[in-house]
This record gives structure tokens, C-alpha cells and sequence, in this order.
């Protein structure tokens, strides 16, 4: 018994090669055996082959005959079988067998494994004739495996949640001074309202100041020009008070008059005609007054005909006093803890140095979580994202922070139970869509993980929820679909490498070159972004391209050049001496 190759079949240019062998015994004049493709690639962690055997005519395959042809990948003592492929005799007429031969066509898929990389795909042969069995030599196939589609960078992209705080927080305080008629002094007991009492603690603190408005009004009744005097003085009298207390805590800037907005109103017809409401006199006069205060009549000849129609100034006393006043509106910024301040306090808790209780009593709420987004380590920043949710159960940032650094940790499970929470107090959160996504994807549930991935971009479209969705498209053999996806995560480490593997995994070829090139651009180290460049040169024929970026590879990884001498890319350049000089730079 013995077994001859009968073939090797070249086909078009830039397809692959089938390869055919012959297997023979004393009765048993033996079979043809191709697949498809030759070397075997792995798309989606999976081997797609095509088997073709034929038994050529006056083979001696006779009736109660069988071949049987064990498909299997073979590495060393490892062996992964496939399949069987089975051909029966009597399944067709006798004189087909003789002047016609058999020809079954067979497709198949498995699961690639790592023991397998570098193996050999073969048939194991053998040949049934009335019970009795004949072995045959087992016959390579095709090399096992072209497993470029793995070297995706597979980086996981977690969403943390963002946070708005700033040690410096905008603040506003409005104050009102009241008078007396015809005074312009301010009264002791104006210092005792409340909002002036803020004004005074905010001056005390010494926050910074941004602008002070001052606004003088006096009530319309009376001569013009001495209401304009009241109006006037009694925003000065205010600005000095304010002066003054600003020099008493200490600010040297603030204190000229370029920073105060100042105005007077001597005759406030506005608040006037506003508080008409609040009198009982008829709407016919009502309506009378108001077009009065709207007309061009003289200040002084317009407020002797309002008067006359009210009855007189004491009638209207009480809508006329609450006019005689200056505002104010102080805006500057209030201060919170510096950001060394949070920190500190944070890393006591964390030392033991305080307790959490202490901790919680001592930062308030966005104090506290923005300590959490400062911690470098991740088991810290755990720890105080726990002692926060003892207080803020119903934040569903930090519950999602808690679900993205339990997945980095590798504990889905835990991860999955945080962001399910996360989820139901955030619906359509990106943030944890993205996360969830992350855990799905681990799982191999790629269905779930594209889901995921697609409802966060949907409701933010961030880079890394792209990114993602990128490496689960490059993953399930949708090579066009994640190309775009990492096309969306602009510059992101690793999209314009993911992005170019891929455009080499649908072979287009050119804009696989452009998007690598971007990424050796971003990042003139990266080893795998040269060796993928170099397999474009191999694809394209292109020895200069494929040289150079091979030779930087290695440069830049040793590991790169044993990879690259059994890579079954380089299959046809292996032996060249350029390309051997290119693993030894």
C-alpha cells in the first residue's frame, strides 16, 4: 500500500492554492482530495473549509465499497478532528464508478483552537471492502492556520461616568436696601436682613468677585431733581458701605469704580405702575394713570396729574415706599475645597486615618464622588466609591464606576449586578449601555454586546462605545461594519489600527495602507501596526513595503520575528533573502 500526490492546482492570480492527493491500495486505485482554501483562515474564531474528493473511473472502487476520509488538524501530538468524509459504492450505478468516477463536494466549519496555529490540516484514509479494512497513509491538506484576523486589538473601553465639579462654583446674591422718604442714608437695621448678611459672609470668606450692580431708585412723588439727588446718593452710600467692607477683609483689587455697574432711577414709574394692582382705585383711572406715565409730559408736570389722579401721595404711601431702595446683585464665585484638599481627606479614609463616617461628614456630595475620579488605583477608587453609595444609594454614577472596575477586575458576574442596577435609575444610560456591552462581549454573546454598543452611540456617540462595537464587528467576521465603527472612534489608541485590519480583511488593500500608515503616525512604536503593513505588502506583492515595515516590526518587537517565520502570510517570501535579513535588523 502505498500513496502518491497526484497534483498541485495553481489557480487565478491572487486566489488560493487547492492541492490534491491520491491515495492508493492494492485493490484500490485511490481518491483525489482538494480543499478550500489552502492555507485554512480563521474568521470569527472559526475555520471555514471546502472539500472536494473525487474517485476517478477504473479506480477499482467496487460494489461493497467504501473510502472513508478522517478530516483532522494535526500539530505536533495534538490532533483536533474534524470530520469524516464517506463515499459508498453502492450508492451509484456500476457503470458510473467505471467510465465516469465519483466527485462529492463537502463544506464544513470548526471552532479554531490555539493548538492548533502552525498544524497541518489532513485526511486520514481508509478503505472498506466486504468488512475488511485497509489504511491508508494519512495525506496533508492544507497548513492550519492563517489567523491574521486575530491580531485585532481587542482593548476594552469602559465609560466612567463624568463629573462637573469645579473648586470654583458661579454664585449670585442679591441684597435691597430700604430708605425712608426723603432720605439717602442707609438705616442700622438694614445691616440685619439675611441677604445682606450673606453679602457680608461671602466678602469674609474672600471668595472672588466679579462684578457688583447698584441700582438707586426713589419714588416718582415729589420734584424731579430731588429725586434724582436720593436716587443717586443712595447707591453711593450703598457702593461706600460695600467699599468698606471689602478693604476691612482684606481685597485690594474690586475697590475702583470701574468695577462696580452703577445706575439711578429718580422717578421708578415702572414700580409705579406695577404696583397699581394692589390699590382699589377703578380701572378707568387705572388705565388713565398709566397713560400719563407713558406720555412726554415733564417729569414734574407728570407726577403732579399722576398724583391728582390717585388722590395724592399719602393714598399711595404704602405701593410708594417699598420704591425707595438700591439693589444689589454681588456675582462672583463661591469656594469649595482645592482639589489637594479633597485629596487629602480621601486618602486619610483610605489609610484608616479617618473613618468612613468621618469621610462622608467631611466632603459633600460632589466633593466626595469627584474624589473618587482622582484615584489612580483602581481598588482605591472602589473603596471610595462603596463609602459614597452608603449615602448616595440612588447615584447611578457611581454605581456604574463600581460595575466598569469590577469588569476590569474580571468579575462579570459582580459587574453586571452593579450595572443592572445602574440601569434601572439610568435608562438609556450610555454610559452603562457601554459597560454592559464590555460584559456581554466577554461572554462571547456577541448578539447582546453589538446591542449594547449600538444603544450607547445611539444615546452619545463616544469613541470608545465605537471602538467597542468595532472589535465585536472585526470578531463575528463583519470586517466592512468595523471599519466604520473604528472609523467613528476617530483617534482613539488602536481605531486606525483596528480600522486598517480590517479594510486588509476585506481586502481592500489601499485603505488598509492609508488607515496603518495614520496609526504608525499617532504612534511610531507600534509594533503590530508596521507587522499588519507588512502583510499588506505581502498581499499586494508589494516586497518593499513588506521588507521595510517588517524590519521596523521587529525593531520594535523581537517576538514579532518568530511569529513572522511561521506566519503562513509570508508563506511566499519565506525563503528570500531580504526577507531573512528583515528578521534579523
Amino acid at each position: 500500500m502505498r500513496a502518491n500526490r497526484l497534483y498541485t492546482r495553481l489557480g487565478a492570480p491572487g486566489l488560493l492554492i487547492s492541492l490534491g492527493f491520491l491515495t492508493q491500495c492494492a485493490k484500490f486505485k485511490g481518491t483525489v482530495v482538494t480543499v478550500n482554501p489552502n492555507p485554512l483562515e480563521v474568521h470569527a474564531d472559526s475555520v471555514k473549509y471546502s472539500v472536494k474528493v473525487t474517485v476517478p473511473p477504473k479506480s477499482g472502487f467496487r460494489r461493497k465499497s467504501t473510502y472513508n476520509g478522517k478530516l483532522a488538524v494535526k500539530n505536533g501530538a495534538n490532533r483536533y478532528e474534524v470530520r469524516t468524509v464517506t463515499i459508498s459504492a453502492d450508492q451509484y450505478p456500476k457503470k458510473q464508478l467505471k467510465n465516469e468516477g465519483v466527485t462529492l463536494s463537502t463544506q464544513g466549519i470548526f471552532a479554531f483552537q490555539e493548538g492548533m496555529d502552525g498544524g497541518m490540516f489532513v485526511a486520514e484514509n481508509s478503505y472498506e471492502r466486504k468488512g475488511k479494512t485497509f489504511d491508508l497513509p494519512d495525506f496533508d491538506l492544507a497548513p492550519c492556520c492563517i489567523t491574521t484576523s486575530r491580531l485585532v486589538d481587542a482593548r476594552p473601553y469602559v465609560l466612567f461616568e463624568q463629573t462637573t465639579y469645579t473648586s470654583k462654583r458661579p454664585i449670585t446674591l442679591e441684597a435691597l436696601f430700604q430708605f425712608p422718604q426723603n432720605v439717602h442714608l442707609i438705616q442700622p437695621g438694614e445691616y440685619e436682613r439675611q441677604a445682606v448678611k450673606d453679602i457680608v459672609a461671602f466678602l469674609q470668606k474672600k471668595y472672588p468677585a466679579t462684578s457688583v450692580t447698584l441700582a438707586g431708585y426713589a419714588s416718582p412723588e415729589g420734584r424731579f431733581k430731588r429725586n434724582q439727588f436720593l436716587s443717586l446718593n443712595r447707591y453711593k452710600e450703598v457702593q461706600k458701605w460695600l467699599v468698606e467692607q471689602m478693604r476691612k477683609e482684606g481685597y485690594k483689587e474690586y475697590l475702583d469704580s470701574a468695577f462696580f455697574k452703577v445706575s439711578a432711577t429718580p422717578q421708578d414709574w415702572e414700580g409705579f405702575k406695577q404696583n397699581l394692582a394692589q390699590t382699589s382705585l377703578p380701572d378707568n383711572v387705572r388705565e388713565q394713570v398709566v397713560q400719563v406715565i407713558a406720555s412726554n409730559l415733564n417729569p414734574d408736570a407728570k407726577e403732579q396729574k399722576v398724583m391728582a389722579l390717585v388722590g395724592g401721595p399719602k393714598e399711595v404711601e404704602f405701593i410708594l415706599a417699598p420704591l425707595r431702595r438700591t439693589n444689589v446683585r454681588l456675582e462672583g464665585f463661591s469656594g469649595r475645597l482645592s482639589d489637594e484638599q479633597i485629596d487629602s481627606i480621601a486618602n486619610a479614609f483610605l489609610s484608616g486615618a479617618i473613618t468612613q463616617e468621618a469621610l462622608l461628614n467631611a466632603l459633600i456630595q460632589e466633593e466626595l464622588y469627584f474624589a473618587t475620579t482622582r484615584q489612580k488605583d483602581n481598588t482605591r477608587r472602589e473603596r471610595l466609591l462603596k463609602a459614597y453609595s452608603s449615602r448616595y444609594g440612588q447615584d447611578h454614577r457611581a454605581i456604574n464606576d463600581l460595575g466598569a472596575l469590577t469588569f476590569l477586575a474580571g468579575r462579570l458576574d459582580e459587574a453586571m449586578d452593579y450595572l443592572n442596577t445602574a440601569n434601572r435609575l439610568s435608562a438609556n444610560n450610555p454610559a452603562v449601555l457601554n459597560n454592559m456591552g464590555l460584559i456581554y462581549a466577554a461572554r462571547k454573546e456577541h448578539a447582546q454586546a453589538a446591542q449594547a454598543f449600538q444603544a450607547s452611540y445611539a444615546a452619545r456617540p463616544t469613541p470608545e462605545a465605537a471602538f467597542n462595537l468595532g472589535v465585536v464587528y472585526e470578531k463575528t467576521a463583519q470586517y466592512a461594519a468595523a471599519a466604520e465603527a473604528f472609523g467613528n472612534a476617530g483617534d482613539l489608541p488602536g481605531a486606525h489600527y483596528n480600522a486598517g485590519l480590517s479594510r486588509l480583511l476585506m481586502n481592500d488593500l489601499a485603505g488598509a495602507k492609508v488607515s496603518l500608515e495614520r496609526a504608525i503616525q499617532q504612534d511610531s512604536k507600534n509594533a503590530w501596526a508596521y507587522y499588519v503593513l507588512a502583510i499588506v505588502g505581502a498581499r499586494s506583492a508589494d516586497n518593499n513595503l513588506l521588507v521595510t515595515n517588517l524590519r521596523r516590526a521587529v525593531q520594535a518587537n523581537r517576538e514579532l520575528a518568530k511569529k513572522a517565520q511561521s506566519d503562513l502570510e509570508f508563506r511566499k517570501q519565506r525563503e528570500s533573502a531580504e526577507f531573512k535579513a528583515a528578521l534579523n535588523p
